[in-house]
């Protein structure tokens, strides 16, 4: 079996995260001396680490036992791009670190709904705060900034990110332009026009569409909020290569409509 360098698996991660969190900045660092086999990554609001470690948890080849005071091995596998060529080994990762930080604007709004809750007083910058009850959610006895921290990771970033989930899974829907587009919004979209060329529409976060549609050479696009595959556009079809992506989709789970383009009447 082949083994898989930890820079190469942390080079992996990051496309990863970029692909299933867009507009999430990461940073991704590999560790050095005694650590070298370890990956840490950081974030500002965004996800919870539950759902990055959902992608992160399978990158690594080994964890560690406390009980025991050794590490031991997983039975991950990961596959990588290495010299543009795919290799599928198992990770020399011995851990991955991850740490969601949580920005000075949330931590503002924590604060106005401390104060919506307290007919409108003024936050303390310090003491003990009473536990208190911040939109259904239960916020312990604290000290005042821990509990503003509390507030801002138990009601604040998951609202934020959910509405930021919801937009973006509205603005891939594709437009319904007639009977069989408006089925396809239920689904994924796999059409070829020559605008655009070959485009997926309607992927959703964490559905697993990235990681497929990269294996064919996809990009996203980030402004048309869609996946493009390059070089697509004002050529044919390839009948054989979008058969090839929707029959991976399928085999994914995702339902998938395929829309080619009408066949140019006859002279």
């Amino acid at each position: 079996m082949d083994y898989i360098d930890t820079k190469h698996v942390a080079a992996e991660l990051r496309s990863r995260l970029k692909a299933a969190f867009p507009g999430v900045t990461f940073s991704v660092r590999k560790g050095t001396g005694t650590a070298a086999a370890w990956i840490t990554v950081n974030w500002t609001d965004g996800p919870s680490t539950a759902d990055v470690e959902e992608l992160t948890r399978p990158m690594q080849g080994a964890q560690f036992n406390g009980q025991e005071d050794r590490y031991e091995s997983t039975d991950n596998t990961v596959t990588v791009t290495v010299n543009g060529r795919k290799v599928t080994g198992k990770p020399l990762v011995d851990g991955i670190n991850t740490q969601r930080h949580i920005s000075d604007d949330a931590l503002k709004a924590a604060a106005e709904l401390w104060s919506e809750a307290h007919e409108g007083a003024e936050p303390p910058t310090g003491g003990m705060l009473a536990a208190c009850v911040i939109d259904g959610h239960v916020i312990q006895e604290n000290w005042a900034p821990q509990q503003m921290w509390q507030i801002a990771h138990d009601v604040v970033l998951p609202q934020r990110w959910a509405a930021a989930k919801k937009q973006a899974a509205q603005a891939a829907r594709p437009a319904s332009a007639s009977g069989q587009d408006e089925e396809a919004t239920e689904g994924l979209t796999l059409r070829h026009t020559d605008e655009d060329g070959t485009t997926v529409t309607g992927t959703r976060l964490g559905d697993g569409a990235a990681d497929v549609l990269k294996e064919h050479g996809f990009r996203w696009h980030r402004k048309n909020q869609y996946w493009y595959a390059p070089g697509s556009r004002n050529k044919d079809a390839g009948s054989e290569f979008m058969a090839a992506v929707a029959a991976d989709l399928a085999a994914a789970d995702l339902k998938v409509t395929t829309v080619r383009p009408e066949p140019a009447p006859a002279a």
